[in-house]
């Protein structure tokens, strides 16, 4: 494969072309890749809307058929369902701990086994989340603990 860049005049247009044969699960990577690099959340918070980063996300939560995102010291509703914020977390620190829930990993200070398998994560703003049995082995494997 070969990537040409090439240097245009501040007036024009940035654009991305992709030329190939047939649309292949490498290309779509990189498009997807491409895609959610420079995504911001959009995050209501009454009237008020809020472009949000990322990195200042906690986790994603799903509460009576509203997705919440909780920052360090707020919270906001989103009006993207819980399964399409998951793909856009996909390259990115993020994993489902629970059925409802998505965790941003760089925000976890302390993690305790708990009963029944589970996990209990203590974030940096000293909230606690709990990971479902289920989803334990995918924690283990993100942070590098082995299975």
């Amino acid at each position: 494969m070969k990537i040409t860049i090439e240097t245009i005049e501040k007036e024009q247009e940035e654009e991305i072309l992709i030329r190939c044969h047939e649309m292949t699960d490498e290309i779509l990577t990189y498009v997807n890749s491409l895609k959610i690099s420079g995504s911001r959340l959009i995050g209501y918070d009454g009237n008020d809307i809020h472009c949000l980063s990322f990195e200042d996300v906690y986790y994603f939560e799903a509460v009576d058929n509203k997705v919440f995102i909780y920052c360090e010291n707020k919270i906001y509703e989103s009006r993207q369902k819980l399964y399409e914020l998951e793909q856009l977390c996909e390259n990115r620190r993020f994993f489902r701990c629970s059925k409802s829930t998505i965790l941003n990993i760089e925000k976890i200070k302390i993690i305790h086994p708990s009963f029944s398998g589970r996990f209990e994560v203590v974030l940096d703003n000293q909230e606690i989340v709990i990971v479902s049995r289920k989803y334990v082995p995918q924690l283990k494997s993100k942070l590098g603990l082995g299975g």
